[in-house]
């Protein structure tokens, strides 16, 4: 039989443990999707979720939509996006280094400041989406659609944007060398300011009324 003070220090341990220790916080669900990296929720529907600076780093959210969610400062390296929907999202400042959004249908979509490093775009609807500022060194574009889209003071050094559709794009002040324009059609757009050299390709490319780019 335990002395007196034993079962009186348990007791109290016991009764600490159950109420005044802190509980282990479990990872968040929206709509049947854990929010915690390496999560996989294709198909899911998370339109409008409030997601700010969530850890879904090496998820994969292939065909889910996203329409209206804010996953500003998020970190989502690695993360497969592929056709998914993200119209009108926002992802201001989020770290997307190596993710893929293949065939996403990214409209209006928000990315100033954020880190695209090795991103893909290929094929992807991004008309009209804001990508100002934005670190997106060796990432592809290939055959995306960023019609009217805002790139004004991006880091574009090494990006793929051959056979792009950039009509009407800002890229004033954008760093383009050894970007890759063969075959984009850069009609409308705007690259005063940008900083281009030898190793930008613009083989193919369509430069009607471009200004800034090379004659």
């Amino acid at each position: 039989m335990k002395p007196l003070f034993s079962r009186i220090a348990a007791t109290i341990l016991g009764a600490w443990s159950l109420a005044g220790a802190p509980a282990l916080a479990a990872d968040p669900v929206v709509n049947g999707c854990p929010i915690a990296a390496a999560t996989l929720c294709p198909d899911a529907h998370l339109a409008g979720a409030q997601l700010r600076e969530a850890k879904l780093n090496h998820s994969n959210f292939f065909s889910a939509d996203l329409s209206g969610a804010d996953l500003s400062g998020s970190l989502l390296q690695e993360s497969r996006f592929n056709q998914a929907t993200l119209q009108d999202a926002k992802l201001d400042a989020a770290a997307l280094d190596g993710a893929s959004f293949r065939a996403a249908a990214m409209t209006r979509a928000r990315m100033p400041a954020s880190r695209l490093t090795g991103a893909s775009f290929q094929d992807a609807r991004l008309d009209g989406a804001n990508l100002s500022q934005a670190s997106a060194q060796g990432a592809s574009f290939n055959g995306a659609n960023l019609r009217g889209a805002d790139l004004q003071r991006a880091d574009l050094r090494r990006v793929d944007f051959s056979s792009a559709e950039l009509q009407q794009a800002r890229l004033q002040g954008a760093d383009l060398r050894g970007a890759n324009f063969e075959g984009a059609n850069l009609s409308g757009a705007d690259l005063t300011g940008a900083t281009v050299d030898g190793s930008t390709l613009w083989r193919g490319a369509s430069l009607d009324g471009c200004k800034g780019c090379p004659r």
